[in-house]
């Protein structure tokens, strides 16, 4: 529509028809080799929408790739402070491990102890009932000799005046 309305308004200043005009362009264009291609400005505009797409495009994926590392470097920050917070927290149950088991090491080594004491008394209340038992047998066997002493004496007077009695009453 635009070579129509070029055509015609050349053809209207050279007074001459628009087929001729239209000829002499056409033959024009024949014989002109032209060194420069002209791209149309369709192209001319596509190129400058793609380009504009591509700076955009490109702009876009810097700003991800931006956002991305960023997200990266927070991600790795992150792991960094679990990281930390798990080493403390493992360090936290290793001192309570410890702490306990020094404290059970503390009440094992108490009770040891104990007991160890206990049995020391129940030896020494053992040997001390031992001792008191073989006090009241040895003062049983004195008594009991005493007595048989005491017996004897008090037994051979008896049977003596028995005796005596018996060999009176024989005589008699």
């Amino acid at each position: 529509m635009h070579r129509r309305s070029l055509i015609a308004d050349l053809a209207e200043a050279l007074g001459k028809s628009e087929d001729e005009i239209r000829q002499f362009l056409e033959a024009l264009w024949q014989r002109l080799p032209l060194a420069i291609e002209v791209e149309p400005p369709f192209v001319r505009y596509l190129d400058a929408k793609i380009e504009g797409v591509r700076s955009t495009l490109e702009a876009e994926i810097n700003g991800l790739r931006m956002a991305m590392e960023q997200g990266f470097k927070r991600s790795e920050e992150r792991d960094e402070a679990l990281r930390r917070e798990i080493e403390q927290r493992f360090q936290q149950a290793a001192e309570r491990d410890e702490a306990l088991r020094r404290e059970m090491d503390e009440r094992l080594e108490a009770l040891r102890r104990e007991m160890q004491q206990g049995f020391q008394q129940m030896a020494e209340r053992d040997e001390a009932i031992r001792r008191e038992l073989r006090q009241e047998i040895e003062a049983l066997r004195s008594e009991v000799q005493r007595l048989e002493r005491w017996f004897r004496t008090f037994a051979i007077s008896i049977l003596l005046m028995l005796a005596g009695i018996i060999v009176q009453n024989f005589l008699k």
